[in-house]
């Protein structure tokens, strides 16, 4: 895999077209009045109209709902206040200047830009003045606001323009991208409860990281939930990534999308905060009706990782006209379309529900419309496979009928969820469940229940190599019954249908069932659907973590351990690998494959601080999300010697559109401030000195035990890879040269040497590898290189000087240098006989043709403004400040914001306040170019720090734009311990005298934040849940963390005489607590 890391972040798949070549052509030649009036009839439709027929949003508009009153919220990448928003009549604005202005003044941040938008604010660098879409950004969010509410007009003949599906609604520009490429969790929230006290009626979010599980502590997710409670739509893109089966490989060029390379257990992915229960999760469909609708191949796929059905409805996305900069317009495609598009029609809907329903408040309000965005949607065929219907885990519950939602008068749902789709889960050969139907019109209304639209289960239609398209099949002899035909419901009354899906022992273990249960009325308009799904058999039968690359079955081609320089071990040492692999013509062939021949047995390294092979990691692949990994080091008997990490809430391997690579373990989003926890070292904790030391050499196992987020007979797995400590270098025990020969004997007592293993032959300013004729079974070895007459020539000139390296598949290298007589070099031999296999003749440590796995990339944002530099901070990037912070000072809350500036003319804004004209954010630049500028940060945050540097040349100046991101956590985590009485104390540390061969260490472990650890002697007993964030945005200035104290107990053996406990609670920002306990056995 190469070393690139792709965030997931703006969820879109470019595919920009230019309209212009699409405006209409007027013919040279005379035209009849019906030609006159078909150009002026065409010419006055929006660029979008195929997208708005296809949802059927004109019908509603014709009844007087196009947005009037309501207030949509886009937290995006910025909108460019074009001519194409603004407002029919300024009178129906929810929000006036007035209230725009006393809103702003409360928050103390934000600007009124117009009746349209009267709200804006750019939540990346804290700035009232930069929110607009711009290049560094980009125009994601202004197109993305244009399929929500654009309000463009037939300004002159043949023109275009683009309206939304609600073009009176105003937008609340809440700009959450500056030049990052993913958006901070952090600001997404933020940007949430914003714009509740903001008086949004709906908010969209076409934006998402990685593929989630659910979780009501996860900040987001949070963020969502309380918008719902207070009545507030959220529309969610659910992400591009397709199938999670789809991966791209030698046979695949798909990935995706519906193009499989295996068929995982659970083909969801939804990204963050999509899988959010109350939120409207949307896939994305073409803009064509009848047969030719389909659903995008990239368009996510659910479930949950828990096996709840999403997405919740599709809308169109695919090929749709948007707005561009500077009043242009293009075409787009992707889910962050089709979820502007819900986030429209939600708001169609709920305007028409507060005149007809007004009673229908906060929760309820937004599930009522949501339901019925869900209940009015018509399944979409399956275009590839005829008779045959698309998967809900792939569009939900069906193409959206706008107009069709906004006048049901009866919805249909779960009456155990109030949902609008059925997630069964885990069911049996016979599963019952029910629908109810709740009439809140003003006459009765009557059903015939539809069953035939299911079960269905996925099929796999794979070629010769494994690589096939998904799509869903009837299971032949299965049923789903009702226990009535047809219902008749009363106005203000509701009745319930009882369901029995009968799989018949004709469904395949470990596969799906799923369908549409369809309420038919006379009057198609008021037709329900109600989608299901239930996964039959136990999920956790599915192995947590792909097999390794070198066994036969494996899909990601992982698997194995690198060492601290990410190289595959078990192949060779670094130099002969390197410099073999950057011989080869096509080196990326062989990439993938060169892991095959990983040989188990040689898998190690030397942690002897020499930097070559110090510390190890696993590069792995997980089929599922997981709820926990441990990483442990056995020994050979299978003890644990050390637990390494813990790590919760880890997502599953899938491909990103657009990326060259599959995201492995390591990638997870929940392990981006850590991306090394998985590093060991090769030490462990000496008990009776208290400190760390590297094991003895010898035979361990890197262990990982994963825990599924699903009940089943395999919830907890463990995972092996076998890996020696080896710290003793080889030895070279015999030269000779001779009329061009040299003869060299080697051996080794440790991990040896593999077939790819060479000796480093250095004659002058050259280097060759010649291979040890080692196939890997014997420690000891013999070679002959004989030397070519330039290879002489060069050793005359070198006089008789040969140098030789030899290293062990652990990394340990030893050197010996020959310093041979004239005798043994004057004389060349033009053609000595025999041949030598010379494996590589370029010497290098750089494995360029190799993953190289930067972890570090996943907290990388985008390269340092040139120009400037900052002390302690991290220039367009992330900086974790704790108590011991040289920057920030805990008691004043004040951030030390110091660096230099090239010019000293130069002109530096640093954004203390919002507003980047006020004189208190201008910095003064010393002569030398050295600034020093001191702000505000609360203690426990996250937040960006805008800058502007107004460089100056002869000619010009020029303004470039950057962030400090920093994360400030100041509270050191709180330890307690629960000793025996008796014991002496003194501050932090511990001391007591026993005749026990035995010592409980129990107590607790909690802090202001989530996601600290708990380590006791060195092992990771406890890691929190690491997804609440810094800031607690229902309560600013109260703990973040929504969980109580971890209480822990710990039982360990005692050595005669000293036995020395540390015990530590380490936060996300390092801040750390630590006691120790002396036991004295006697």
């Amino acid at each position: 895999m190469k070393n690139a890391y792709k965030l997931i972040s703006l969820l879109v798949l470019s595919l920009a077209v230019s309209l212009i070549s699409n405006q209409l052509e007027t013919p040279v030649h005379a035209q009849t009045n019906s030609q006159i009036a078909a150009i002026k009839e065409a010419a006055s439709k929006p660029a979008n109209q195929n997208a708005l027929n296809k949802g059927n949003v004109p019908k509603l508009w014709s009844q007087g709902y196009k947005g009037q009153g309501m207030v949509i919220a886009i937290l995006d990448s910025g909108i460019q206040n074009n001519h194409e928003f603004k407002l029919s009549n300024n009178a129906t604005a929810k929000i006036s200047k007035t209230d725009a202005q006393q809103l702003i003044d409360k928050l103390g941040y934000g600007k009124y830009v117009s009746p349209k938008i009267p709200f804006a604010y750019d939540y990346v660098n804290h700035n009232n003045d930069d929110a607009q879409a711009d290049k560094v950004s980009g125009f994601h969010g202004l197109m993305v606001a244009g399929v929500a509410a654009a309000n463009g007009v037939d300004r002159q003949p043949n023109s275009k323009y683009v309206q939304g599906v609600a073009p009176e609604a105003q937008l609340l520009n809440m700009k959450l991208y500056g030049g990052f490429s993913d958006e901070s969790p952090n600001d997404v929230a933020q940007g949430i409860y914003d714009a509740v006290k903001l008086g949004a009626n709906v908010i969209n979010l076409s934006l998402g990281i990685g593929v989630a599980a659910e979780s009501m502590t996860d900040q987001e997710q949070a963020a969502v939930q309380y918008a719902t409670n207070h009545g507030v739509f959220v529309a969610i893109a659910g992400s591009n990534f397709g199938h999670s089966g789809s991966i791209e490989n030698d046979y695949n060029e798909q990935s995706a999308s519906d193009v499989t390379v295996y068929e995982p257990a659970n083909s969801g992915t939804i990204s963050n905060p999509a899988v959010s229960p109350s939120a409207i999760t949307v896939g994305d469909e073409n803009t064509k009706q009848g047969n030719n609708s389909e659903m995008d191949s990239f368009s996510a796929w659910g479930p949950t990782p828990d096996f709840n059905l999403k997405p919740d409805v599709s809308a169109p996305g695919q090929h749709i006209a948007v707005l561009d900069e500077n009043n242009r317009f293009t075409t787009n495609t992707g889910t962050s379309f089709s979820s502007p598009y819900i986030a429209g029609a939600a708001a169609l809907i709920m305007q028409k529900l507060k005149q007809t329903q007004p009673n229908l408040t906060g929760a309820d309000l937004v599930n009522a419309v949501k339901v019925a965005l869900m209940n009015s949607a018509s399944p979409m065929n399956d275009d590839h496979y005829s008779g045959e219907l698309i998967s809900p885990r792939r569009q939900g519950a069906g193409q959206v009928n706008v107009t069709n939602a906004a006048n049901l008068n009866a919805l249909a749902t779960d009456p155990t969820t109030n949902q609008g789709s059925v997630s069964l889960k885990a069911i049996g050969e016979t599963t019952r469940f029910a629908v109810n139907v709740a009439n809140h019109g003003d006459k009765p209304e009557t059903y015939h229940v539809n069953t035939s639209s299911g079960p269905f289960t996925e099929v796999r239609d794979s070629n010769q190599h494994g690589v096939g398209r998904v799509h869903d099949t009837a299971i032949v002899g299965a049923s789903l019954q009702s226990d009535q035909s047809d219902i008749t419901v009363a106005p203000g009354k509701a009745s319930r249908v009882n369901l029995t899906l009968n799989l018949a022992g004709q469904a395949a273990h470990d596969s799906v069932a799923e369908g549409y249960v369809s309420l038919t009325n006379s009057d198609p308009s008021q037709n329900l659907t109600v989608p299901y799904f239930g996964y039959y058999g136990d999920p956790t039968e599915e192995p947590a973590l792909d097999k390794p690359a070198n066994q036969s079955g494996s899909i990601f081609n992982g698997g194995y351990l690198l060492d601290n320089k990410d190289m595959p071990l078990g192949l060779s040492d670094r130099t002969s690998l390197a410099s073999w692999l950057n011989t080869l013509s096509d080196p990326d062939a062989l990439r993938d494959s060169v892991v095959k021949k990983i040989q188990s047995d040689k898998v190690a390294f030397s942690p002897n601080g020499d930097g070559r092979s110090d510390a190890i990691s696993p590069y792995v692949f997980a089929f599922q999300n997981l709820q926990a990994v441990a990483a442990e080091i056995t020994d050979s008997n299978g003890h644990v010697v050390r637990i390494i990490d813990q790590e919760t809430n880890t997502q599953k391997s899938f491909q990103e559109n657009g990326a060259a690579y599959v995201d492995d373990l390591t990638l997870s989003p929940s392990m981006r401030l850590n991306p090394l926890a998985l590093n060991w070292n090769g030490m462990a904790y000496d008990q009776s000195t208290g400190r760390m030391k590297v094991v003895p050499d010898g035979q361990y196992h890197y262990v990982l035990q994963t825990t599924n987020y699903n009940d089943g007979a395999e919830k907890k797995q463990s995972y092996s890879l076998p890996v020696k400590v080896d710290t003793v270098a080889p030895a070279i025990t015999q030269t000779k040269y001779q009329n061009g020969r040299l003869s060299v004997s080697y051996s080794d007592v440790g991990a040896g040497f593999t077939e790819l293993s060479t000796l480093a032959v250095k004659i002058g300013q050259k280097t060759v590898g010649v291979s040890l004729n080692n196939d890997g079974q014997s420690n000891t070895g013999n070679l002959t290189y004989k030397l070519s007459a330039a290879k002489q020539r060069a050793l005359k000139q070198a006089k008789g000087k040969l140098q030789l390296q030899l290293a062990d598949v652990a990394g340990n290298q030893t050197h010996k240098t020959i310093k041979l007589v004239p005798s043994q070099y004057k004389t060349i031999k033009k053609s000595p006989t025999g041949t030598s296999k010379i494996v590589w003749t370029v010497k290098t440590d750089d494995l360029q043709t190799m993953m190289s796995h930067a972890k570090f990339a996943v907290t990388t944002r985008f390269p340092p403004t040139k120009g400037i530099t900052f002390k302690g901070l991290n220039d367009n990037d992330l900086t974790l400040i704790n108590a011991a912070s040289s920057v920030y000072d805990p008691a004043t809350h004040q951030l030390t914001i110091a660096g230099k500036v090239n010019n000293s003319k130069d002109k530096l804004i640093i954004l203390k306040s919002p507003d980047q004209h006020s004189p208190g954010d201008r910095v003064k630049i010393q002569k030398s170019g050295q600034f020093k500028f001191e702000m505000p940060v609360a203690p426990t945050t996250q937040r960006g720090i805008g800058y502007i540097l107004k460089k100056s040349t002869k000619n010009k100046v020029t303004t470039v734009r950057g962030t400090l991101v920093v994360i400030t956590d100041t509270t050191v985590p709180s330890l307690n311990l629960s000793l025996n009485p008796g014991v002496q104390q003194t501050g932090n540390h511990y001391q007591m005298d026993t005749t026990e061969d035995q010592i409980t260490i129990s107590g607790s472990v909690n802090d202001n934040v989530d996601g600290y650890r708990l380590f006791i002697n060195g092992d990771n007993l406890f890691h929190g849940q690491n997804n609440a964030g810094w800031v607690n945005h229902q309560d600013l200035g109260a703990n973040p963390n929504p969980h109580a104290a971890h209480q822990f107990s710990q039982t360990y053996n005692l050595k005669n005489g000293q036995n020395i406990f540390t015990v530590s609670a380490v936060d996300e920002t390092g801040n750390t607590t630590t006691k120790t306990i002396t036991v004295i056995r006697q």
